[in-house]
């Protein structure tokens, strides 16, 4: 091995066990959210892969993440060589989306049943003469587990004066779901005419959710299948692969740099195919009606921050969509 290729992978391993090492402490620490602040694209991703798994896994969530890093490290320290490590941190952090194949499916019923139950909730309060904002931030503190953080970083954008209309827009875009979208695109009528029969829309809507989740549940049941053979699929497979990377005969020659290279590849093409085998058994939420870009959500956050919105709500128009906001009927 020459000097210039010890240089170029120590310069490489001291790049990645840094990035290593901070996001290590970030995760130990713990972050709060800003609920002003939408997430970015790719921490959008990871919520809600992380909201596919089992409640038991989201709860330890920061632990696995300590434990992919120091694995990662530690198999990095032993062999010599950094995609030993990461593909053995990879390992770690992703066996429980392997062993839980199917949980998306699960978690979008539940998510349904809460959204009725919290349209029934709004419904009931509205009746009572309170306005929508209002009635928004009085159930915050009682929304429905699945949907609560969401509800409550709506609230709080309500309270701090945030334009209505946009608020509803980060919390279409937070959901991602079609069925959102048609509660979102209500509320925002509502904020602009101020008509009355919210509460008996809300209730129709509300009843309409409830039977959708009542036939997603029918269709989990036949995804049922699917979800076990790609979870047999995946561990099988692991555990040749772990087999193959023990023996020494099989492995040698992956610890050189073009070795490196390929097992990279080799890796990342597996991770590929395991995405694969979970995206057939994951359940794919309705079309979206309203589709945010990353600047049209860059400017609602920095409008509401700086407090230069227009305080006078506008029905949407066709001229809109030229600011990024796009709406599209199903």
């Amino acid at each position: 091995m020459t000097i210039s290729e010890l240089a170029l992978i120590a310069a490489l391993s001291t790049a990645l066990a840094v990035a290593a090492l901070i996001t290590l402490v970030r995760e130990i620490r713990g972050r709060v959210p800003d609920p002003l602040k939408p997430r970015r694209q790719v921490a959008n991703r990871i919520q809600r892969a992380r909201a596919e798994l089992p409640a038991k896994w989201q709860a330890r969530w920061r632990y696995l993440v300590t434990t992919a890093g120091i694995v990662t490290l530690a198999v990095w320290a032993y062999t010599g060589w950094p995609v030993h490590g990461l593909l053995a941190g990879a390992a770690v952090l992703g066996l429980p989306f392997v062993l839980n194949p199917g949980t998306s499916g699960q978690a979008r019923i539940e998510r349904l049943e809460a959204l009725g139950q919290w349209l029934n909730h709004l419904a009931g309060v509205h009746t009572a003469g309170i306005g929508l904002p209002a009635t928004i931030r009085s159930s915050a503190k009682n929304a429905p587990a699945p949907i609560a953080a969401n509800v409550r970083a709506l609230s709080e954008r309500l309270r701090s004066g945030m334009e209505a209309h946009d608020a509803f827009d980060l919390f279409a875009d937070e959901m991602s779901d079609g069925v959102f979208d048609h509660v979102v695109l209500l509320m925002q009528s509502h904020a602009v005419y101020k008509g009355p029969g919210l509460a008996d829309a809300l209730e129709a809507m509300a009843v309409t959710i409830h039977q959708q989740a009542a036939d997603a549940r029918d269709v989990e049941a036949d995804r049922a299948k699917v979800r076990k053979s790609a979870r047999m699929v995946s561990v099988v497979v692991l555990i040749v692969v772990l087999g193959c990377m023990l023996n020494q005969a099989w492995s040698a020659w992956y610890q050189s740099p073009p070795g490196q290279v390929v097992l990279a590849l080799l890796g990342g093409g597996f991770a590929y195919t395991l995405m694969m085998l979970r995206r057939i058994a994951r359940t794919t939420p309705d079309p979206r009606l309203i589709e945010i870009d990353k600047h049209r959500t860059r400017d609602i956050v920095l409008s509401s921050a700086y407090g230069t919105a227009d305080t006078t709500a506008q029905p949407w128009t066709p001229a809109a969509a030229a600011t990024g906001r796009k709406e599209h009927a199903r």
